[in-house]
């Protein structure tokens, strides 16, 4: 139970804490044989069988820092003339052999310091003598206890233990023997009873077998020759011989992390071929894969790739082994080795990111795997490895990849939700590495692998609106990169795709025909500047017929969205047709817009929107000869003077005189009707409503606009100030939000009269507002 382990390692914490104080007190007193005494009762609370490894490892720490004070007083003892023989021999008497041990360890490193007896003969006397110790976890921390304690006191290269003390195969022989001895008594820690509870408690003490690797790797005499023919060689034998999936697995990773990799470089065949034929079945092959994949990805990403590629072929050793695995070890999750051919694709474009021969080969290895499954073994799991395993190429090698002939059979193993991910990864790609569209093949592949976001398939699931949405406008981006030089290919690869998008509903062209006839702008636009008139003649004729029919379709169903795109394509022709080719068409879509606008448009303040935008079209509009254009601009003002409310409509009639005087027109008589008309509505409304001086007030600052091109009588304009001083004072009584727009632009229009008479301009010397 939890209390009881609580209280023994309690009651053995207080034991070593009162212990440890009485072996400082008797060393500050210099009586060693006491502080013996008291150290090995303190040693004597390691042979307890009751705590669980975690806890006992709480406790060895505890015992551990004690005995550094322990050392160091050995230390000093030197210094003052103790002989280390007479100390190594005398320890040898405590009464229990766990005490014995560890206090001979820890007088073993003081001893090899002292260069009497060579490191060598030490550190091998030490480890016979452990041998003792085969309690699992006892033998585990004595021989912990061991490597920490003498870790600094090996025969390495290039220290000062070198020579008589032994050499660099001394001290790789001692770590081995310790590593082997130590795996050994992991292992037998596992037991039969409550297996996974075993297991857990074996785990946590995984670090104490991972320390001799790493002190294997920090040994300075550990070159990639050594390594490759004297360590790698019996760390293999140890992990092999121990038939224990936990051990094999731990050290195999200890391994890969510890050793440089350019060790691994050179000895990859060695460490793949283990993986795949000396392990035990149910060893997790894969992570194994995984983490020598991503170490080695790095060291190729942080040094010359050159020198990479050329070193050894790593590409075929990771494949041939990899399909071997898919191949013949059956007893190898489907979901597993899925992940591990996710893991060798990334690894793959990380080092090899331009080899599309590699990925294809990848790819037909996938699809080998895929193909032997049952549909039951496509878990959700499964599915999203395929996603990403589709997706992964796409950042590195754009839409070559839609070419390959495998990227297909991997799709039909997904769902429709699958398949839509995909697709929408595939757009992502695209847009954000703005990838031109240019080729006929490709895009002929990118419409088939965006399809699920094309139209509705058999096995369509509804999705939330807003995600709809952000899916049609990612397909909707994806139209605005189709670019050619040859403006033929253009128009062909732009009608692939319009084709694809009249096989969908009106929920989806309500996105994706607006992009199309952008495009069909852009590309007609394109042919005014770059075609020659017959090409021009030709391609205008066929595209502004196909552009007005998509505006149709959607005109049932969205008429502002049609009413607007109209505009767009008037201005559009205008920008194309400065010769009045098209007039009678122009005039057509002109007239379409007025037909929306007056039959299909019902709210008001849509209204009032809208008609600023044709009036602002319409004004810049040279496409049109000068009767068809005026029948268009009256229409217009005729729909302003039709305005729910009269504000709006003495305003929307005033806006109307743009029409009849810009940079392409000149008409001074129907602005001048405009203003005539305005002022008669404003002063219909203007008894009921004070506040409809603001109406007035406008309608000055449109003649200020206007007054240095047009002519206008000055008893007009005195009369709309005469009106606007008379109706101000009650319109600024109430003080409300109206009321303060009225001032603001009343106090503005006044500043403006100030600042032309003060330029001098003749026409405002007469205006006193």
């Amino acid at each position: 139970m939890e209390e009881d382990q609580e209280k023994y390692l309690e009651d053995a914490r207080k034991v070593v804490k009162e212990q440890a104080y009485f072996m400082r007190a008797s060393l500050e007193k210099a009586q060693l044989k006491d502080a013996l005494r008291y150290s090995s009762a303190m040693l004597s609370e390691l042979k307890t069988s009751l705590l669980s490894p975690r806890n006992y490892y709480i406790l060895f720490m505890q015992v551990f820092d004690e005995m550094r004070i322990l050392e160091n007083y050995f230390k000093e003892e030197y210094r003052r003339g103790r002989k280390m023989p007479d100390l190594y021999e005398s320890v040898q008497h405590a009464t229990y052999v766990i005490p014995r041990l560890y206090l001979l360890i820890t007088v073993g490193s003081v001893f090899i310091q002292t260069h009497e007896i060579g490191a060598k003969v030490i550190l091998l006397d030490l480890l016979e003598c452990i041998k003792a110790i085969q309690h699992p976890l006892r033998g585990l921390f004595i021989r912990y206890y061991f490597l920490k304690l003498c870790k600094d006191r090996l025969p390495d290269t290039g220290s000062e233990y070198e020579g008589t003390g032994g050499n660099i195969d001394d001290a790789i022989e001692i770590i081995i023997r310790n590593l082997s001895e130590m795996n050994k008594l992991w292992i037998r820690m596992q037991g039969s009873k409550d297996k996974s509870k075993r297991e857990r408690e074996r785990l946590d003490l995984k670090v104490t077998i991972g320390e001799n690797v790493t002190r294997l790797s920090n040994l300075e005499g550990v070159s990639l020759d050594t390594y490759k023919t004297k360590v790698l060689p019996k760390i293999i034998d140890i992990i092999t011989s121990s038939k224990d999936p936990i051990s094999q697995t731990y050290l195999m990773d200890c391994t890969i992390q510890a050793f440089p990799d350019e060790y691994h470089l050179q000895t990859l065949q060695e460490l793949l071929k283990v993986c795949t034929t000396q392990l035990e079945p149910t060893v997790d092959i894969k992570n194994i894969f995984i983490n020598l994949m991503g170490r080695l990805a790095d060291f190729a990403l942080n040094n010359d790739m050159g020198t990479f590629n050329s070193e050894v072929d790593i590409y075929s050793m990771f494949k041939q082994n990899i399909d071997k695995m898919l191949d013949s070890n059956s007893q190898i999750e489907f979901k597993n080795l899925l992940d591990l051919q996710v893991a060798f694709l990334n690894f793959t474009l990380r080092c090899y990111p331009s080899n599309s021969e590699y990925v294809n080969d990848i790819l037909k290895s996938c699809c080998r795997l895929c193909e032997r499954q049952n549909e039951t073994d496509f878990t959700e799991e499964c599915q999203k490895n395929i996603v990403k395993f589709l997706a992964m190429p796409l950042d590195t090698m754009s839409l070559s990849i839609l070419t390959m002939n495998e990227y297909p059979n991997l799709m039909k193993h997904l769902p429709f939700q699958k398949r839509r991910q995909v697709a929408i990864k595939i757009c992502q790609a695209v847009i954000n590495l703005n990838q031109v569209i240019d080729d006929l093949k490709i895009t002929g592949e990118l419409l088939k692998f965006i399809q699920p976001l094309l139209i509705t398939q058999n096995d369509y699931v509804e999705i939330p609106e807003n995600e709809f949405e952000e899916e049609q406008q990612l397909v909707a981006r994806t139209v605005h990169l189709v670019q050619n030089a040859d403006l033929a290919i253009h128009n062909t690869i732009l009608q692939q795709f319009i084709a694809r998008f009249q096989q969908g509903e009106i929920n989806r062209q309500k996105y994706t025909y607006p992009a199309a006839i952008f495009a069909l702008f852009r590309l007609l636009q394109l042919i005014a500047t770059q075609g020659g008139p017959q090409t021009q003649e030709t391609s205008y004729n066929l595209l502004f017929e196909q552009i007005r029919g998509l505006i149709d379709v959607l005109q049932g169903h969205f008429p502002e969205l049609a009413l607007k795109l109209n505009l767009n394509f008037l201005l559009c022709i205008n920008t194309v047709d400065q010769a009045k080719e098209f007039d009678e068409f122009s005039y057509d879509i002109g007239t379409q817009v007025i037909t929306i606008f007056q039959d299909e448009i019902g709210d008001s303040n849509v209204k009032v929107v809208l008609l600023n935008q044709i009036m602002s079209t319409f004004a810049k509009l040279n496409c049109i000869s000068g009767e068809n254009f005026d029948t268009l601009a009256g229409n217009a003002t005729q729909q302003a003077a039709k305005l729910l409310k009269k504000n709006e409509q003495a305003i929307g009639v005033m806006n109307a005189a743009h029409m009849f005087f810009n940079e392409n027109i000149k008409n001074a008589q129907r602005v001048q009707e405009c203003f005539k008309k305005a002022i008669k509505i404003a002063n219909q409304s203007i008894g009921n409503n004070p506040k409809f001086v603001y109406v007035f007030i406008q309608i000055l600052n449109k003649y200020f606009y206007f007054f240095e091109q047009v002519e206008f009588k000055e008893a007009e304009i005195q009369e709309v100030i005469k009106i606007i001083n008379e109706k101000l004072p009650k319109a600024l009584q109430d003080n409300d939000e109206q009321s303060k727009k009225i001032k603001i632009l009343w106090t503005a229009t006044q500043e403006l009269v100030k600042e032309r008479k003060r330029r001098s301009i003749q026409a405002y010397q007469q205006i006193n507002i």
